[in-house]
């Protein structure tokens, strides 16, 4: 069953961690879409085959397989997805850039948000709040710019701000005309155009995130931003040292802005290829970040599963990780999990985890949202 991983729990311990995830608001920072593979299994199979068919562009196949489940109940054609939602308050929506095209995701969205009576776009940090006070989900757009690096055009982040979208990575895996990605040869850092984008998303009131860039990229953001900078979908080199994870000298810098920290749940970026990560790994990185940076600065951040089922993920994002910038050696497999997280019906997870670990209240409660919360409220209103 979901949501019921065996961390040990005594019946007290398990009774005051449902309880307190019940009470507490908990938030995805990048979500891949709450219901994973499971939710194609519950829509309507002839609609799946119409909307998504196999002529159609890998990307354009791609991204309406992961908003089909949005799709279907605004129009009230399926209601699978609200189970899935329940899982947490409130959880991003991926988008690739900020241009004209790319907006129009933040318009569907929007729309759908509006036609679906327990969703909700959140501009505000008390957007979060009422969508937990009357049992809703939130959801806002959360950038990674996947292929071709951000927009140049200054303008369009006004334009993102205005639409709902709050959070901004300011590189994927390769080098473009911001800076240096993760998985790139060179360590180059922030370009000059790469500054004057920190400076404007500062102004603007977008979050930026560090999460896909490489090191000195990752340094120099924290260097100089004038706001707290976050890496929302990470975890500890320290642990298992994958080019997505980031260094003890990273996690620190982006503390030492008052910037957040979130952990993903990813298998093949937890451990290597030939082992079968569970969720204690996911705990284990949350312990040695805390340990290094405080509980204040730690959040989650998913970034899995893909909300799709297996075969579209292999015929679609699966045929483009080269193009991403992964390698081989990254080990990346599209319709693998870690034991413990299927979809955001395990959210609760990380609740009854951190009470396995002896975390408090104060401190789980932290981690799943509120950190983040007071951060989204001091940045973006």
């Amino acid at each position: 069953m979901p949501g019921d991983f065996d961390f040990g729990l005594t019946a007290e311990q398990e009774a005051h961690a449902r309880d307190l995830h019940a009470e507490s608001i908990s938030i995805d920072l990048v979500s891949m879409g709450p219901g994973g593979a499971s939710v194609y299994d519950r829509l309507p199979p002839d609609e799946v085959t119409a909307r998504l068919p196999e002529s159609m562009n890998v990307w354009a196949r791609f991204g309406r397989a992961m908003n089909l489940p949005y799709e279907l109940s605004a129009e009230g054609a399926s209601d699978a997805l609200r189970e899935f939602c329940a899982g947490h308050t409130a959880a991003s929506f991926p988008m690739g850039n900020v241009t004209r095209e790319q907006l129009q995701s933040v318009e569907r969205m929007s729309g759908w948000s509006a036609d679906i009576p327990w969703m909700r776009m959140a501009m505000t940090a008390q957007d979060f709040r009422d969508a937990h006070a009357e049992g809703s989900y939130a959801t806002y757009g959360n950038v990674q710019p996947t292929l071709d690096g951000l927009t140049r055009d200054l303008g369009m982040y006004d334009e993102a701000f205005a639409m709902g979208v709050r959070a901004i990575m300011l590189t994927y895996n390769n080098q473009d005309f911001v800076g240096a990605g993760c998985t790139e040869r060179t360590n180059a850092g922030l370009t000059n155009f790469g500054k004057k984008l920190v400076d404007h998303l500062n102004k603007v009131g977008l979050l930026v995130d560090t999460s896909h860039c490489g090191r000195q990229t990752t340094l120099d953001a924290c260097l100089f931003s004038d706001r707290p900078v976050m890496a929302n979908h990470t975890a500890a080199a320290a642990i298992f040292n994958h080019d997505r994870a980031k260094s003890d000298e990273e996690l620190e810098a982006v503390a030492a802005t008052g910037g957040l920290v979130g952990v993903y749940a990813l298998p093949f970026f937890l451990a290597p290829p030939h082992e079968n990560p569970t969720f204690e790994l996911i705990l284990d990185n949350i312990d040695h970040i805390v340990k290094l940076i405080g509980w204040e600065h730690v959040a989650i951040g998913t970034d899995w599963p893909f909300m799709m089922s297996h075969n579209l993920a292999e015929n679609t994002i699966g045929t483009q990780t080269a193009e991403l910038g992964f390698r081989p050696e990254h080990g990346i497999s599209v319709s693998r999990t870690t034991q413990g997280y299927e979809d955001a019906r395990d959210f609760i997870n990380y609740t009854r985890g951190l009470v396995s670990r002896g975390y408090t209240d104060e401190q789980i409660k932290g981690i799943l949202g509120e950190n983040f919360l007071r951060l989204f409220e001091s940045i973006c209103g």
